[in-house]
């Protein structure tokens, strides 16, 4: 199966804790997407899109500190937000399995500060950070989502 090391790595990253310290989404198929995201700006710019073993900085991955839950509704999903552990003023958002908590996809976010409250709105994940930012990501598409910024 095509990229099923770099599948195999995200899971593996997922379990550890660990993503990259940049702006990234992560999908469970295997692949990241770097990208821009200037204060202020409500969508992401400049993604650039590439297998997870060719990431040139996966040696010093951060680590995640989840602060909010979202299990309710039927879908076969759930979400977490949180905090990363090297700075505070990064956010994340996370889609799993319901089941199986395997990782479907990982938001990073800079400067958004870390996402304190996550809710799933039929096919949308919201989420709000500390200093208020709000965050809307459609759940086929998160690279897609809509930033609010106070």
């Amino acid at each position: 199966m095509p990229y099923s090391a770099d599948t195999a790595f995200i899971q593996e990253q997922w379990q550890a804790g660990h993503f990259p310290r940049e702006n990234t989404l992560v999908l469970n198929s295997g692949f990241y997407c770097l990208f821009d995201l200037p204060y202020e700006h409500p969508r992401l710019s400049n993604k650039v899109w590439m297998p997870a073993l060719d990431f040139p900085g996966r040696d010093e991955p951060d680590f995640v500190t989840t602060l909010g839950f979202a299990t309710e509704g039927p879908q076969p999903f759930h979400a977490q937000c949180g905090e990363t552990a090297g700075h505070g003023g990064d956010g994340f958002l996370a889609l799993l399995e319901k089941d199986t908590d395997a990782l479907i996809w990982l938001l990073v976010l800079s400067e958004t500060n870390p996402f304190c409250r996550v809710e799933i709105h039929d096919q949308q994940i919201h989420a709000e950070s500390t200093s208020g930012v709000t965050v809307r990501v459609p759940v086929e598409r998160p690279d897609q989502l809509t930033l609010v910024w106070p």
